[in-house]
């Protein structure tokens, strides 16, 4: 019986600490809810950015501003010629192209930044509701110990303890709520800190969206100037009408000769290597259906494949240049209704630049064009890159180069000093296909 009163009487004795113990579970479990809202936010933080990271847009910009300083000093050095050209033309239209895709960055940045400002103040909102309940929760733990505290005396509770199991548990109660308590006061501290941390992210953010802002009117207005000095050089042009015609004549010309001389001489490399396609015979090494299957060496498969993994990301065959024609067709951009054809791209570049490879490979041929200078062939595989519009050349046929290796110096004539750049790709069949370098050069 005495020993029932005894259990009766610990758990009657106990009931305090259950109570207060339950207490400080509700405040620590609210503050567990919390974690997770403040977990779900940060994840929407990652989640909700644009498309492109802050790391990603900041680089392309990084990237648009330098070109833009190599389109502008280029067209710098035409102007000090003081006479329009249509390089000069083309310069111009690059480099409006280079500024309207840096204000398209900056818009996107700065909507990066907006939705930053308007998740962190989400964050910041969620935080104060959880500090606001962590304090309300304290202070009732606080006052349920100060309307038990008699019941508190340490002392005095466990020397009223009617057997050493009842004076170990109560002291085990009331060291939970000791921690309890500063796990609660923890909790406080950490929430106000991270508060505090959001509000100067937010400032911040709110900075870099008014430096953003001020960076775009500045761009818009040289947009402005640059879209002006094009329509000058186009009126100086049209002016020129005859000129240019005979002019695009000459260009077209001179595309041709170099057009069948380069597929003239892959064509004729091809032939060394190729066999027969199946069901015909050869004649002077040619097959009766008039197209060659392309036999390739185990290592030159190997290449051909390294080349195609690296497209997108090939180094640009000049160290400073701006496109100033892509590869298709294009109208011209002064003669209205005039449409143009490019195998391959253009690159103004600066007078006596160097012109490198973009992978590494085997010259295949060198080509002397009447008038337009050299072409070197760089042999990838079952691709080939050609590289002409060149003063002079600085390999050899045979010749294993290196990725960014020079093969010669750009040829400079009366428009300028420009890179001509073309990729081949041999099918199984020996055709000839051509692709847009522009697709495999990418600008660091």
């Amino acid at each position: 019986m005495a020993h029932s009163n005894s259990t009766s009487g610990s758990r009657r004795s106990s009931s305090p600490w259950s109570e207060a113990l339950r207490a400080t579970d509700r405040a620590l479990c609210h503050r567990s809810s919390s974690r997770t809202t403040l977990w779900f936010l940060s994840l929407l933080l990652t989640w909700t950015a644009t498309a492109q990271s802050r790391k990603d847009l900041e680089k392309k910009r990084d990237q648009l501003d330098k070109q833009i300083k190599t389109t502008s000093a280029l067209i710098s050095a035409g102007e000090r010629e003081q006479r329009a050209t249509q390089r000069q033309l083309e310069l111009l239209q690059a480099q409006i192209r280079q500024r309207q895709e840096l204000i398209g960055t900056m818009n996107s940045e700065v909507f990066r930044v907006d939705k930053e400002i308007g998740e962190t103040e989400e964050l910041i909102e969620a935080l104060g509701s959880d500090l606001a309940r962590l304090k309300e929760e304290y202070a009732r733990m606080l006052q349920y110990a100060y309307m038990n505290r008699d019941t508190y005396d340490r002392l005095s509770y466990l020397f009223a303890a009617r057997s050493f199991t009842q004076a170990f548990q109560r002291s085990r109660y009331l060291d939970q709520l000791a921690d309890r308590r500063r796990q609660q006061a923890a909790l406080i501290t950490d929430t106000q800190a991270s508060l505090e941390r959001r509000a100067d992210d937010l400032k911040n953010r709110r900075t870099e969206k008014v430096s953003l802002l001020n960076e775009q009117v500045s761009e818009r207005e040289k947009l402005s100037a640059d879209r002006g000095a094009h329509e000058s050089t186009l009126s100086g042009l049209r002016r020129q009408e005859d000129k240019l015609r005979g002019t695009l004549r000459e260009q077209k010309s001179r595309r041709e000769r170099i057009a069948i001389e380069i597929k003239r001489a892959i064509e004729a490399e091809v032939r060394k290597s190729a066999k027969p396609a199946k069901g015909g015979t050869t004649s002077g090494g040619a097959a009766s259906t008039g197209k060659l299957e392309l036999s390739l060496t185990p290592e030159a498969r190997e290449l051909g494949s390294d080349f195609e993994k690296n497209k997108g990301k090939l180094p640009w065959p000049v160290a400073k240049g701006t496109i100033t024609e892509g590869y298709g067709e294009h109208d011209h951009p002064v003669l209205r209704g005039v449409k143009t054809y490019n195998n391959g791209i253009d690159i103004t570049c600066e007078k006596g630049a160097p012109v490198r490879t973009i992978f590494r490979g085997e010259v295949s041929s060198v080509i002397v064009i009447p008038g337009a200078g050299k072409a070197v062939v760089i042999s990838h595989g079952a691709y080939r890159t050609v590289y002409s519009n060149l003063r002079e050349s600085s390999v050899s046929k045979g010749q294993k180069v290196d990725t960014k290796q020079t093969v010669g110096t750009v040829l400079t004539n009366e428009d300028g000093s420009t890179a001509h750049i073309e990729i081949w790709k041999i099918t199984a069949a020996g055709d000839l296909v051509k692709v847009d370098p522009g697709q495999w050069i990418y600008r660091d």
